[in-house]
């Protein structure tokens, strides 16, 4: 049996493994994917589509470029818009003095990266992965990948207002299917940020990083080298290896007949995450 790739371009609200088991039910066979885009990303996904695939390490060796901000002022429990605020600060913070400290310290992870996993990912230890000890209140295992983040470039500052944060925030989390806690994070929102007003900073940036980390991570880690909350913000995977998006497959395209008969074909009820 050949093997082959089938690169699609994820939309916010699926996930990658959806549209990896929905290319195996169509052309029945085995299939797997190149990397996981969280439910609020999009971007390139490559799936892997025959025999091989089980072997799919020989297909994930290449580099992950992603475009994406940092917005500061916000830290959630999953690094991103998609969890549970941790720490909100509405403060006026002065982009001037802020912006030369953070460029000096996304360029401190230029090169050689030890990253721990987010505790909201889909490593498994013992079987299980870091979310489901998360959102079952046991310990999460201290686990760490070593990767390079090749490429930073493209670095843009800007502001966003609160209210336009907030609606953007609620438009993007309705558009995710399943049990991610939407309700609870919507409210949560809700208070620290309905009827004030105030502006949010971000830092709109492109990098290049190895296989298997996390941008999530990565502003993890930012935040507590300068000490200031952050989450990513519109993360999108504009190149996985050589391929983008002018090479993807459109999945509502794809899927067409599928999608007319079940509206919700790409968006099945994760119950149990």
């Amino acid at each position: 049996m050949d093997t082959y790739i089938l690169p699609f371009w994820k939309k916010i609200g699926t996930s990658s493994s959806i549209i990896a088991r929905r290319v195996s039910e169509k052309l029945n066979l085995p299939t797997s994917h190149t990397g996981t885009l969280d439910p609020l990303a999009e971007g390139v996904v490559k799936i892997i589509v025959g025999e091989e695939s089980r072997n799919k390490e020989k297909f994930i060796s290449e580099d992950k470029t992603y475009h994406f901000k940092f917005l500061f002022g916000v830290s959630t429990d999953t690094h991103d818009a998609l969890g549970l605020i941790t720490d909100f600060s509405d403060k006026r913070l002065d982009l001037k003095d802020l912006e030369e400290d953070i460029i000096l310290a996304i360029n401190k992870f230029k090169g050689k990266y030890h990253q721990k996993y987010p505790n909201f990912s889909s490593k498994k230890i013992q079987g299980k992965s870091l979310w489901q000890y998360e959102r079952e209140g046991l310990p999460v295992p201290e686990v760490f990948i070593d990767g390079e983040v090749k490429e930073v470039r493209d670095i843009n500052f800007g502001k966003i207002s609160s209210t336009d944060f907030l609606e953007k925030v609620q438009n993007q989390i309705n558009q995710v299917h399943g049990n991610f806690r939407q309700i609870e994070i919507i409210n949560l929102y809700d208070s620290k940020l309905n009827n004030k007003l105030f502006e949010l900073i971000y830092c709109e940036i492109t990098v290049v990083m190895t296989r298997g980390l996390y941008v999530r991570g990565l502003a993890r880690d930012l935040s507590e080298k300068i000490n200031l909350p952050c989450i990513i913000l519109d993360l999108i995977r504009i190149q996985d290896g050589e391929t983008k998006k002018e090479d993807c497959l459109i999945p509502e395209e794809y899927f067409e007949e599928e999608i007319l008969k079940n509206q919700n074909f790409l968006y099945p009820d994760f119950k149990n995450l």
